[in-house]
């Protein structure tokens, strides 16, 4: 079984704030943000109230829809010239029942970094990301397998990185007996979007 960490409030706060603001930059209504963003009006409600603790998927969802990256909901308008951030601080944004982890350790507009830790039988499944994002992995033990949708599945073994397109399905998998730990790094280009028009 998967799970998520809750959130610390000033996180949900911040993301409440940019929903708020980026639908309001958008001029959408409730509903057309909804349908936008892939999820439910009541959700939606409860992440502009900071009454939510929205799963990694729901929050890479509502980037999306955005066209934004994760880093976007998560930061203030401020852009600094460089981010430090160290593993033990890094929230982790999924988990499993085996201890499997997955923690954004720092974000800077349209690049993240995340470090996994996968227990032996573990996978993680996420969707496509928008065209153009690339992850790349670097295993610091174990061995991790990496399958995109319609593509050969790379194994790569500690020591080892690997560079791919996401923008299909793929998954993340520790077939080996022991526990597979790997940096990835995500870039995720942002792209603009037009406010939907409705017939008056």
């Amino acid at each position: 079984m998967h799970y998520h960490t809750p959130l610390v409030v000033s996180e949900v706060a911040t993301i409440a704030r940019a929903v708020r603001q980026r639908r309001a930059e958008f001029g959408w209504t409730l509903d057309e943000a909804a349908e936008r963003l892939g999820i439910s009006r009541r959700l939606l409600v409860q992440l502009e109230q900071s009454d939510a603790n929205p799963s990694l998927t729901t929050l890479l969802r509502v980037a999306e829809g955005f066209g934004v990256g994760l880093s976007d909901l998560l930061s203030d308008d401020t852009t600094p010239a460089g981010v430090v951030g160290h593993h033990r601080d890094a929230h982790a944004f999924w988990t499993s029942a085996s201890g499997s982890s997955a923690r954004l350790v720092v974000s800077l507009g349209d690049h993240e970094v995340w470090r996994w830790l996968l227990s032996p039988g573990d996978h993680y499944l996420s969707d496509p990301h928008r065209a153009g994002t690339v992850e790349s992995v670097t295993v610091v033990r174990g061995r991790l397998v990496v399958a995109v949708d319609g593509a050969d599945a790379l194994v790569v073994r500690s020591g080892a990185s690997a560079l791919y397109a996401t923008d299909a399905a793929h998954e993340y998998r520790n077939e080996g007996t022991s526990v597979t730990e790997f940096v990835m790094h995500t870039y995720e280009p942002s792209r603009p979007l037009h406010p939907i028009t409705t017939a008056r």
